[in-house]
């Protein structure tokens, strides 16, 4: 009988340890509770706090009835309605709910009625509504001002874009007039290039003769026949060769100036190269000798 009495005392020694832990734990968190409600930044979620502490007030009670202990009123908490179940009234107690039921949107909790209050929070909404209005209206004004800007900005720059035409245009003769032969499209159309394009021979002997060469380059995609004009003072001969020069080769101009045959004691000529294929391939030789 000892040892049977021995075994139940054990049990009994254990099973309230074990609600003195859970006791314990329910307190850490009604003490938790408490300190986050006295800071609540909103009304609704002090109310539940408040209702979470009610719960575990509510399962200390159920301990209390498991060890067949008397019912303890629950420590205060900062609110002055968190007063303990036992010392209110049985119609005057808020109403606790299970922990798997959805908590209903009842408005602010009423701290000194222990209830919701549900015109706080049609008030809290209508005061939500009227500000996301005003926010729209204010933002409407704000897009409407800046296309009036926009709008009001456009014309009056435009005649700025028209006058800087004008202003290049009025200046362009007088500032390029004398660099207009650089810049025709002429030379960049030609497809054959005479290196150099003037030669001096200097003083011929009349009765003798002067030699000088010049280099033909075919600058276009197909070969080329040149031809060469003929001088005015009949005194100019050439040799080349009279096939077809290729794309990218050269050919060798030789050009003799007869002394006997001029008639001028001065020869200044421009003599014209040009391609049988193609006819915007054209270039000149310049000569130029005096004769003694």
């Amino acid at each position: 009988m000892a040892d049977e009495f021995g075994t139940v005392n054990i049990r009994a020694n254990a099973r309230s340890r074990e609600i003195e832990l859970i006791r314990q734990h329910y307190r850490a968190h009604r003490d938790t509770l408490a300190r986050l409600a006295a800071e609540a930044p909103t009304e609704h979620l002090a109310g539940e706090y408040h209702r979470l502490m009610a719960d575990i007030d509510s399962s200390l009670r159920k301990l209390d009835e498991l060890e067949g202990r008397a019912p303890v009123a629950a420590a205060p908490v900062a609110s002055p309605s968190a007063a303990t179940p036992a010392a209110q009234s049985p119609g005057s107690r808020p109403l606790v709910m299970t922990p798997g039921e959805p908590a209903p949107s009842m408005g602010r909790y009423d701290s000194s009625a222990g209830r919701y209050d549900s015109s706080a929070s049609a008030n809290s909404s209508s005061r939500v509504i009227l500000m996301v209005l005003i926010g729209l209206v204010v933002l409407g004004v704000i897009g409407w001002l800046i296309w009036r800007a926009s709008s009001e900005r456009k014309p009056s720059s435009r005649p700025a874009v028209v006058e800087q035409p004008v202003t290049t245009t009025s200046t362009a003769p007088a500032e390029t007039g004398t660099v207009t032969p650089a810049t025709t499209p002429a030379p960049a159309a030609s497809s054959i290039r005479i290196t150099p394009a003037m030669q001096d021979y200097g003083i011929i002997r009349k009765g003798t003769r002067a030699v000088r060469q010049f280099e033909l380059s075919n600058g276009s995609t197909i070969p080329l026949s040149i031809e060469v004009a003929r001088s005015a003072c009949r005194c100019l001969y050439y040799d080349y060769n009279n096939k077809k020069i290729a794309p990218n080769a050269h050919e060798t101009i030789t050009v003799t100036v007869d002394a006997a045959r001029a008639k001028s004691p001065a020869i200044d000529e421009q003599l014209a190269v040009t391609a049988k294929e193609d006819p915007n391939a054209t270039a000149t030789i310049g000569v130029r000798a005096t004769i003694r």
